[in-house]
Formats: C-alpha cells, sequence, structure tokens
C-alpha cells in the first residue's frame, strides 16, 4: 500500500482530476468526483451545528488530529467532543488546493490546503491550514479513517492582508 500511495500521481485534464496510480490505471472522473464530494458533505455536517452528525462521518477506529486542539481524537465519541467546541466557531470550509489519489478501490486520499471561516467576537476570521483525509469504505459508506488539519507554518497572503 505504502508502494501504491507513493507512486500515485494527480494530474489535470481539461479541468478536471485524474487520478493515476503507479501502473498508469486511470481512475475515472467519477470517483475523484465522488472522493472530492466527501469534503462538502462533511463541511454541510458542520454546517449543522450539530457534533454527532459531523462524528458519524468517521469511522469506529477514525482519528482526528485536529488544528485547534493539542489531543488527538480517536473514536466518535472523542471526535464528537472536539466538534462540540469546534462548531460554536460556525465553521465553514472552502479548499484552495487539493490532491486526490485512488490507494485502492475502497481507499482514498484527499490532501491539501483549506480556508476556514469562523466568527471570532462576532466577526469573521479566516483561518488557512493544510489538511489530509484518509478514506474508506466500510459496508459501502465512505467513512473518515484519518483526519490531519495543521495550521500553516508561515504567513500567508490572506493572514498578512489581516494585519
Amino acid at each position: 500500500m505504502l508502494a501504491t500511495t507513493l507512486c500515485l500521481s494527480l494530474s489535470l485534464a481539461a479541468g478536471t482530476a485524474v487520478a493515476k496510480d503507479h501502473k498508469g490505471k486511470t481512475h475515472n472522473d467519477a470517483q475523484t468526483r465522488e472522493i472530492a464530494a466527501l469534503f462538502d458533505r462533511w463541511n454541510a455536517a458542520l454546517a449543522t451545528g450539530k457534533p454527532k452528525q459531523v462524528a458519524a462521518l468517521y469511522a469506529q477506529n477514525g482519528v482526528l488530529q485536529p488544528t485547534v486542539s493539542n489531543e488527538v481524537r480517536v473514536g466518535p465519541a472523542a471526535i464528537e467532543r472536539y466538534f462540540v467546541d469546534f462548531l460554536k466557531a460556525k465553521p465553514q470550509g472552502v479548499i484552495d488546493d487539493r490532491e486526490i489519489r485512488m490507494l485502492d478501490a475502497d481507499t482514498a486520499l484527499d490532501a491539501g490546503v483549506y480556508t476556514f471561516t469562523l466568527t471570532k467576537d462576532g466577526k469573521p476570521v479566516k483561518v488557512q491550514a493544510r489538511y489530509t483525509y484518509l478514506y474508506e469504505k466500510i459496508d459501502g459508506e465512505w467513512k473518515i479513517m484519518n483526519h490531519h488539519s495543521s495550521a500553516m507554518p508561515e504567513p500567508t497572503s490572506a493572514s498578512i492582508a489581516r494585519r
């Protein structure tokens, strides 16, 4: 699996993402769009303001390494506890840049940069972070196995503009 992960490449054909594995097999655009839509599903769950609904998108043994907490969360209960506080900021994310890689028919990786608009003291604040989602299809449904998010280590143009 590691070799597959390292050998996957993503190219853009006519503005549409196409993933190719190390053997040159192209994963159709429908697969790539399906994986991209998983972020939209997660983002929509955030908009509900319901931590349980967000946590339900993670696998039973899913791992969350969040941006605004030092605690790694494992399993739905711990992940739900994280979102109780995070959702108070009314987060909504936008993907800035991404790569989607099909590792096999039931495993996919979505990694890139996203920007969240959060509400702080009644005002919108933008936070840019790197992210990685590892998805696995479990009983026919895509679940988040691992979600890592970390703030950008260097100032971005968005953070410079806020100064």
